[in-house]
């Protein structure tokens, strides 16, 4: 099969739709959108997995932006990942309404409605998840399956909040060695606090 792409207005500058092309013609699959919060040198957090750092919230988010979270009804992440949304005050109302896979290999984790824990190899998971029915499907971290999963070819857009700071030292975004990927740019700009926006999409 070779991929394709459905592209929407830059000007609306919405999650599009991806598909792939097998022998009755095109699949629609949902796209899967990486939405994450760096520092200026590329870290997620800590090293102890310490998130003070952020910058509060703005007090309203851009329409569209509201409109791709609005189309999302799935998010993936991993288990060091939801268990750091568990200890943050307010950290799971995101999954309310929503399906949520946590992929971990470990037991025992603390159960919250809506929530599933895949075992599953997440490169082979998530492109069975894409095909299913549904809406955009949010890649909600870590740094380990964010790379896994960019360099199997399933991410379709990267959104990143960078924040106005250096850690120095900290859990990355990417893991290293990972692989060559080469991005189209669709939108960057400025949001209250220094944050910058910039969204790209992966190129066929």
């Amino acid at each position: 099969m070779r991929p394709c792409t459905r592209r929407t207005s830059r000007r609306t500058r919405r999650s599009r739709t991806s598909c792939s092309w097998g022998s009755d013609g095109p699949t629609v699959t949902r796209p899967l959108v990486l939405i994450v919060t760096t520092s200026l040198d590329g870290f997620i957090a800590e090293t102890d997995g310490g998130v003070g750092w952020l910058a509060p919230p703005p007090a309203s988010t851009p329409a569209d932006y509201d409109e791709l979270v609005a189309s999302i009804d799935t998010l993936v992440m991993g288990s060091a990942t939801y268990l750091a949304s568990l200890d943050l005050a307010g950290g799971t109302e995101i999954f309310s309404g929503k399906r949520v896979c946590v992929f971990t290999s470990r037991e025992g984790l603390p159960a919250t409605a809506g929530v599933e824990f895949v075992q599953e190899p997440a490169e082979e998971f998530v492109p069975r998840l894409k095909e299913e029915p549904g809406g955009s499907i949010w890649l909600f971290g870590g740094g380990k399956l964010a790379t896994a999963l960019s360099d199997a070819g399933l991410v379709d857009e990267y959104l990143v909040a960078v924040q106005p700071i250096l850690l120095g030292d900290g859990i990355p975004l990417w893991r290293t060695p990972h692989a060559r990927t080469r991005l189209e740019l669709v939108a960057a700009r400025a949001w209250p606090g220094g944050i910058a926006e910039l969204r790209y999409r992966r190129r066929p």
